[in-house]
Parts: structure tokens; sequence; C-alpha cells
């Protein structure tokens, strides 16, 4: 019986969990298409790694999150429109960390793709909500045997 409780609970809570990181995705992405620096920084958990192919970027609070934020989004072509979610995977790990395998395009203003790519965010449930707390940006991937 206690068995049956616990799978119809978990049944119940990984539908939610699953839409809440979601939510917190898209809003991150609104975010970081309006280059709205000071919500950005609030969907995160400090300190912050970027885990890139040649080195990892640490950031231990909100300004230097910031600044990161917006050489990143800086960087990008001045006709940059919006970014899509073209598809996102979500494990689950202990009920309070969240490994997410996204893929995603960037997009000009005339509504063409410019960019594809794919990141892997980990993000911890805090107080009931989710912050993202480390990302790494790849391209491809092998498989190891």
């Amino acid at each position: 019986m206690i068995k049956l409780i616990f799978i119809i609970f978990f049944s119940i809570l990984i539908p939610n969990q699953k839409k809440e990181i979601i939510k917190v995705l898209e809003e991150y992405n609104q975010m970081f298409i309006k280059a709205d620096y000071s919500k950005i920084i609030n969907h995160f958990n400090y300190p912050v790694s970027f885990n890139l192919s040649k080195k990892t970027i640490t950031a231990s609070n909100k300004l230097k999150l910031k600044l990161i934020y917006k050489k990143l989004r800086g960087s990008l072509p001045d006709d940059y429109a919006y970014s899509t979610w073209d598809k996102i995977n979500i494990q689950l790990i202990d009920n309070n960390i969240a490994i997410v395998n996204a893929d995603f395009s960037r997009y000009d203003k005339n509504d063409i793709s410019f960019y594809s790519g794919s990141a892997i965010y980990h993000l911890r449930l805090i107080k009931n909500n989710w912050k993202i707390f480390s990302l790494t940006p790849y391209s491809n991937t092998e498989t190891l045997n």
C-alpha cells in the first residue's frame, strides 16, 4: 500500500516539476531576448558556473553575472531578434536537482535562424523555486564505449 501511495505521489509531483522547470527556462529566455539583465540574474543560484570548452567562468554574485550576460548578449549580431527552445529533456535527481539538456535556435529580425546550439543546465530547487547554478553549452556529442 505504501509503495502505491509513493508511486501516485511522484506521478503527480513529476509533471508539476517539469512544468515549473520549463516555466523558469521560458522566463529566462524572455529576459535574454529583452536583454533584461536585472531579471535574468534572478533565475540563478550563486555561485554560477559557465562550463565552456576551454575554461570555466564563475560568477559569485549578481554583478559579475550581469556583466557576463551583457558581454554574451552584446556579442550577438545586431539583427538578433529572439531565441526558441527546440527540444528540452529534463532529469530530476533527488527531487531538488534538475539536469536539463536543451537545444535552441537564435533568429534574426527576418525570422531566419542564424545559430542552433545545445546546452546542459543544472537547476536547484530553493524555497520552491528552480534556479540555474550551472550551464554547459556544446555543439556536438560523441558516445564513448
